[in-house]
């Protein structure tokens, strides 16, 4: 069996011995930070304001209107005496340079889905995020239990103690090397329940009042992920995995937005249209009193760009350079991505390792190891405070290989984020 199934598969089986299975899930932990995480909203606000600003971009300019007097004669300011006085009523209507409208409205809807990969990118962080303060109570809960245990055990073997100093068949310094013990014990306990509850705390911030109640130590297989460790082929396929991270998409997709700015840079090089509409009404008469026709004129107005040098042609040259920067960003965060990801999994396998180092040698010595200073001293041929030295290494050890494990679940768990799971 694959080293790394075998770590995962041998402690799921040591833990659910030790832990119990109710309470509070792990995947119900997670959906409801997700669900009630306010970055949600947030980027939900940005997508449609994004949206709503592709919408106005898209619009063609409000139309004017004009309305006054033409023509008034300075002399008299009388609005009948000249024919060409008139009561002026205009409208005009701006139209954009090519497609620039449609241009615009694209780039703003090709932003909005950044917002969206920006918010599936949060999710997976706070799922990450809930996953390792979730390993870390149940690894200070476990290591409780074994301090607990082995203080009962410790208890006993004080209490035989007691009895033989009784008789006079042990020293008053071993006596009190053990109370030093007990009350180590003591100490360790209030510890560790002082990080459950730190972390817990901390786990409040997305679950609320359940990170205090009972939480269930049922472990994920997670089985896809193990599945791309053990088919691991190197950087090629990390590449192929990473094209599909939010992380990276959101950078593809400003290198479409991009894309897009250098053809709204191509628009500038056409020209922009004006047209405008007049009606004037005249208020004089003719000589025989008959009322003069009124006037009516249109005008269409075109800027010709002819000196593009200083406004078009660097406005293109920021839009490409522009373009060249996002596409270096997304490689780099490719690279970036990817090294951290080969070195995730070397973390895991290492980590396998040295749990199955622990289990199959280091554990059984020093269970063996407390077993024969035990009888030794027994048998008057080993000090009191070898023995208690040997209990406390194979409680550390217990306690190490516990501390193992969760940090391989917590490893699988970061490279799950990899793999935006």
């Amino acid at each position: 069996m694959n080293i790394c199934r075998y770590f995962f598969l041998s402690l799921t089986l040591l833990l659910s011995f030790n832990l119990t299975a109710q309470g509070f899930l792990l995947s119900e932990a997670e959906q409801l930070a997700v669900e009630s995480d306010p970055a949600q909203k947030i980027y939900q606000a940005q997508k449609s304001a994004l949206r709503a600003q592709g919408v106005s971009a898209s619009t063609l300019a409000d139309p004017m209107i004009k309305l006054g007097m033409a023509n008034i004669p300075t002399d008299s300011f009388q609005l009948d005496q000249d024919p060409m006085t008139q009561l002026s009523v205009g409208l005009s209507q701006q139209f954009s340079r090519g497609s620039q409208l449609e241009l615009a409205q694209k780039g703003f809807n090709q932003q909005s889905e950044v917002a969206v990969y920006a918010a599936v990118d949060r999710q997976l962080t706070v799922k990450k995020t809930v996953r390792e303060l979730w390993f870390n109570i149940l690894f200070v809960e476990e290591s409780k239990k074994l301090v607990e245990e082995n203080k009962k055990l410790f208890s006993g073997f004080y209490n035989d103690l007691q009895s033989q100093f009784s008789l006079g068949l042990a020293d008053n310094e071993d006596l009190i090397a053990a109370e030093i013990e007990l009350s180590k014990y003591d100490e360790k306990t209030a510890l560790l329940t002082q990080q459950s509850l730190n972390y817990r705390t901390l786990l409040s911030e997305w679950i609320g009042q359940n990170a205090y109640g009972s939480l269930a130590a049922d472990i994920p297989e997670w089985r896809d992920t193990l599945a791309y460790i053990e088919a691991d082929k190197g950087a090629e396929q990390h590449y192929q995995l990473l094209s599909s991270h939010p992380q990276v998409k959101m950078l593809a997709q400003n290198i479409l937005v991009a894309d897009n700015n250098i053809e709204l840079a191509e628009q500038d090089y056409k020209p922009s249209f004006k047209v405008e509409v007049g009606y004037g009404h005249r208020l004089s008469e003719m000589d025989d009193g008959m009322a003069r026709p009124d006037l009516l004129s249109g005008f269409v107005s075109m800027d010709i760009p002819l000196f593009t040098d200083k406004r078009q042609d660097q406005k293109m040259i920021s839009a490409q350079q522009i373009k060249g920067q996002k596409q270096a960003e997304h490689r780099l965060l490719l690279r970036q991505l990817n090294a951290l990801l080969d070195a995730e999994i070397i973390n895991y396998q290492q980590l396998a390792s040295r749990q199955l180092r622990y289990k199959e040698t280091l554990l059984k010595q020093a269970k063996l190891q407390s077993r024969l200073l035990e009888q030794s001293y027994q048998s008057n041929t080993r000090p009191f405070k070898e023995v208690i030295q040997a209990y406390i290494n194979e409680q550390n050890l217990s306690i190490e290989y516990q501390q193992l494990y969760f940090d391989g679940l917590k490893s699988l768990s970061q490279i799950r984020y990899f793999q935006a799971l």
